[in-house]
């Protein structure tokens, strides 16, 4: 059952429905909404009578929630907030849909649409917003953030997602609360709304904004340093803007190796020294520096640990040199790859982007580019990257070498990967590496 019938069915006995927030602001803009919300005059109670026999899931009574087909049917309600948390809301059903859009955060998000009518609600002129692409909370800005904090972050992401500009009142709302997300908003929200985020093109928009309302300290503080610091004669830009035009170029596609691009450079702060005497501003061990900070700062942030292996481990390696790889140092580097599960292409265009960022070179040639890709490619083919790609086992190993399980055969088989690292795939023969294990390690 889609969505029309919903409201066809809902409309048709005498309830009022809508659909609201983001499917609306998308259609208004020409895209096609990702998620669609309903609202309506019905009750829980009685949706769930009216959709006797379909999938209807009660999943949040008390705020007027149903899903229906999977679908979230509201009933028309406010929310009256007793402290800086969901908790200590209270919900009252109403009867006009103007008062339940009096509710919401933003403008944009404040209206509703008549699917059967075709009348757009829109008591707090958001389409007008829209069209300036001005961001603006419904009603009183501080009353708004103090309901929620996290609307804080979510204005930040609304700017980037439609490439606007706060409206004056309610920045000066957000630059007065912005401590609210380091001390009222739990961390796992911030997350959430970060992610979201890298689903935008121009992802710098939201991490400027956040600076300029003085909540990036409280998310990531290594990118908060890296705003206005020198960058030295290789670079015409400074470290934060580096960062922002790096992540823009890597692809939505990609969301985690995205937040990698922004991150790639924390490090630099941490480590920058300048001589004066020579005029040399040097940041030796940034991207071991970067990649200690990004892993911190995404564990207080509660991002899995796989997703902060991810990007930590790309911050960490996106200094290796890749031009003139020879293939034993491709072969290396897929190693390492392999350990942390990156496709090579990943710290590929991760270097492509570092290097179109950077405004003083020009980017990466696209011959040495396919010449590096090539490289890794015909290494990946057939590689071995890890002690089990090997042609010998550890059993292999005890029976050459007359000797019982223990740490002793674990030792060989990295040796004989490191070899085969180091000489190529030719080395991973059964044959050649029960030899070697018989010539080399009788009295290892």
């Amino acid at each position: 059952m889609g969505y029309p019938r919903i409201i066809k069915r809902l409309c048709q006995h005498g309830y009022e429905t809508y659909v609201v927030g983001g499917a609306v602001r998308d259609m208004l803009i020409g895209k096609a909404p990702a998620d669609v919300d309903i609202v309506t005059s019905a009750t829980p109670e009685e949706i769930e009578v009216l959709f006797e026999g379909y999938p209807v899931k009660t999943v949040g009574k008390a705020f007027g929630v149903v899903l229906v087909a999977g679908y979230e049917v509201s009933t028309f309600r406010q929310d009256r907030y007793l402290g800086l948390d969901d908790k200590a809301c209270q919900v009252t059903f109403v009867e006009a849909i103007e008062e339940d859009l009096s509710r919401r955060d933003l403008t944009i998000n404040a209206m509703a649409f008549c699917d059967q009518s075709g009348a757009l609600i829109d008591p707090h002129n958001g389409r007008e917003d829209l069209k300036k692409r001005r961001i603006r909370f419904v009603g009183n800005p501080m009353e708004r953030i103090y309901e929620d904090p996290n609307r804080i972050v979510r204005a930040c992401r609304f700017l980037a997602r439609i490439d606007g500009s706060f409206d004056p009142q309610t920045f000066k709302a957000l630059k007065e609360c912005g401590h609210y997300v380091r001390d009222h908003v739990a961390p796992d929200r911030v997350r959430i709304e970060i992610m979201k985020a890298m689903k935008i093109r121009r992802a710098s928009r939201f991490f400027y904004a956040l600076h300029d309302i003085g909540v990036l300290q409280y998310i990531f503080p290594s990118m908060e340093k890296c705003y206005s610091h020198a960058h030295g004669p290789h670079h015409l830009e400074d470290v934060f803007d580096h960062l922002m035009i790096c992540g823009d170029a890597v692809s939505i596609r990609y969301p985690l190796l995205k937040l990698a691009g922004y991150l790639h450079d924390v490090g630099k702060p941490l480590v920058y020294e300048y001589n004066p005497e020579k005029g040399h501003h040097t940041f030796y061990g940034h991207a071991g520096a970067g990649s200690e900070a990004a892993r911190e700062e995404m564990g207080l942030l509660r991002f899995s640990n796989s997703d902060i292996d991810h990007v930590s481990t790309l911050v960490g390696l996106h200094m290796r040199a890749m031009e003139g790889i020879t293939p034993k140092a491709a072969r290396r580097m897929l190693k390492t790859l392999h350990e942390h599960d990156i496709d090579f292409r990943d710290f590929l265009r991760l270097r492509l982007a570092d290097s179109q960022a950077n405004l003083a070179k020009r980017p990466m040639a696209i011959a040495d580019l396919k010449n590096i890709v090539h490289a890794f490619e015909v290494e990946s083919y057939e590689g071995s990257f890890s002690v089990t790609d090997l042609a010998v086992t550890g059993k292999d190993v005890m029976a050459v070498l007359r000797i019982a399980p223990g740490p002793k055969v674990g030792k060989v088989l990295k040796s004989l990967l490191d070899r085969v690292l180091d000489q190529g795939k030719e080395l991973n023969s059964r044959e050649t590496l029960l030899a070697v294990i018989a010539r080399g390690f009788q009295d290892a």
